[in-house]
């Protein structure tokens, strides 16, 4: 899910507290889960291949070797799109993308630094691109140059508020164990540069640039390995310890007598990031020009400087859902009557760009859109101040279905009589933050499920430990029974006055 951070906010995601809804429900469909009625036989098959141990299989795959946490733009997406193509080839999907693959293309462009044309000096010392340095912030070739101001920083909590002290500096950044998005906050001060001290090998990040071709963010970042801060203390003329992160949690700030100039050559590339879409035509000719969307995105943080952000949850959780569902849908002996898109998004993490571009430039009419079904964030159970973890192993939000159609609303509910989810409606605040938000500010009926926030959000801790499979599967159940009567029974009323 896209961060606060994202839209112009630096602010730690509040938890609301409000009531659960709860529906009681009497049969068990999993352990954790009770249901009222069995499955109609009609959907039966489809709905018995999803279950815990294909949902670990997948998620598995997704955060493992080579995605390398599928940041946009980056190999480990590319391979990962290239996965999910693959599957829905398998499950019977048609590729409806550029030049018939199941690829939707972005225009996306990269700055890259040069390493063996770019260097930092500070004081006498020159450090090189030969591995000494690396840049994960380029914004052209320029000569840049400032005193240095070197901040220290641990602990997730901590937060850096002093922008007007580090205008036209260049940073020299230690840190342990921040949030990732610390140097973020320092950037909107206008430093000249920041050069963080990094744990391993220094190495090249490509700059996103968004489509369009506006840079999200200015300046220089660049990395110095830890290897090297003998060097580095000697030229900002410190002991080698003074570049230790802080011993207690919080933040250090000191203006040190050195200047740093930074030689920069930086290259400029276009590249392409696809969304992944698939196409399942409709059993009925009469109505299979109709079509429900399924999405999740694809994308998470990748790697950034030496971390590697794994996004289990954050989205493989519901990538692996809606890749359940089109194995459902291939698997069924009875098909749908409309048609089904399988969309699979990128750059989501980056202001929704994969599902706005989709909207801008849609493959198929989108007024022949019955519903968008989201899932975004649904393997870990939520954790409030006053509710932890193992008090919403069935939990879930149901997010955004009563914003456009009561219909569909009621759609959802009636399917989860067959899974037994507790709806909990108080995290409507996330609606504009998800994909679904695209599709409903085109009118088009949407409803969202969200596991809800937890520790391991945006962190490199959200890997496979405490995922709960159950969960995923249940949500794929639920969207894979929503989706069969959405293409059984056709557009859904919108309520008044239609606007998300």
């Amino acid at each position: 899910m896209v961060a606060f951070y994202e839209t112009n906010s630096f602010q730690v995601v509040n938890i609301l507290k409000a009531a659960a809804i709860l529906f009681a429900m009497s049969t068990v469909v999993e352990a954790q889960y009770a249901a009222t009625e069995p499955v109609n036989p009609s959907v039966k098959t489809g709905f018995d291949t999803i279950t815990e141990a294909e949902s670990e299989k997948i998620l598995k795959i997704l955060t493992g070797d080579g995605f390398d946490g599928r940041g946009t733009g980056q190999e480990g997406y590319i391979r990962a799109a290239h996965f999910v193509a693959g599957r829905l080839a398998e499950y019977g999907f048609q590729p409806i993308g550029d030049e018939g693959t199941f690829f939707q293309n972005l225009p996306f462009r990269q700055v890259v630094a040069d390493s063996s044309a770019s260097s930092i000096k500070i004081g006498d010392e020159t450090f090189t691109g030969d591995g000494t340095i690396g840049f994960s912030l380029v914004s052209g070739s320029q000569p840049i140059s400032g005193n240095v101001v070197m901040i220290k920083a641990k602990g997730l909590g901590t937060r850096f508020e002093d922008r007007e002290k580090v205008d036209g500096k260049v940073v020299v950044l230690v840190t342990e164990n921040v949030d990732p998005r610390f140097d973020t906050t320092i950037q909107r001060g206008n430093p000249a540069a920041i050069l963080r001290i990094s744990e391993a090998k220094a190495r090249n990040q490509p700059t996103q640039i968004r489509p369009g071709g506006s840079i999200r963010s200015q300046g220089i970042r660049a990395e110095i390995g830890r290897k090297h801060l003998d060097r580095m203390a000697k030229a900002l003329g410190l002991e080698p310890t003074a570049l230790a992160p802080p011993a207690e949690e919080g933040l250090e700030m000191k203006a040190l007598d050195a200047q740093a100039a930074i030689n920069l050559k930086a290259i400029e590339r276009g590249i392409a990031v696809p969304n992944v879409v698939g196409w399942l035509q409709g059993s009925d000719p009469e109505v299979n020009d109709e079509y429900i969307v399924i999405g999740a995105h694809l994308d998470h943080l990748g790697v950034r400087g030496e971390e590697l952000f794994p996004g289990a949850d954050d989205n493989g959780s519901g990538s692996t859902a809606i890749l359940q569902i089109a194995k459902a849908l291939h698997a069924n002996p009875q098909k749908p009557r409309r048609s089904i898109l399988y969309m699979a998004f990128a750059a989501e993490e980056m202001g929704l760009i994969g599902s706005k571009h989709y909207v801008e430039n849609p493959i198929k009419p989108l007024s022949k859109a019955v519903c968008m079904l989201n899932i975004d964030m649904i393997g870990r159970n939520e954790e409030k101040d006053d509710e932890p973890a193992s008090e919403n192993e069935d939990s879930i939000h149901l997010v955004g279905t009563k914003q456009l159609s009561d219909a569909l609303h009621q759609e959802v509910l009636q399917a989860n009589q067959h899974v037994g989810f507790r709806f909990e409606y108080d995290e409507e605040q996330v609606y504009r933050r998800s994909d679904h938000y695209s599709f409903a500010s085109k009118s088009i009926p949407s409803t969202f499920l969200f596991g809800g926030f937890n520790p391991y959000y945006h962190q490199t801790t959200d890997g496979l430990d405490g995922i709960n499979y159950s969960k995923i599967a249940n949500a794929a159940r639920l969207y894979y029974l929503v989706a069969m009567a959405a293409a059984e029974n056709g557009k859904y009323q919108l309520n008044e006055p239609s606007k998300p």
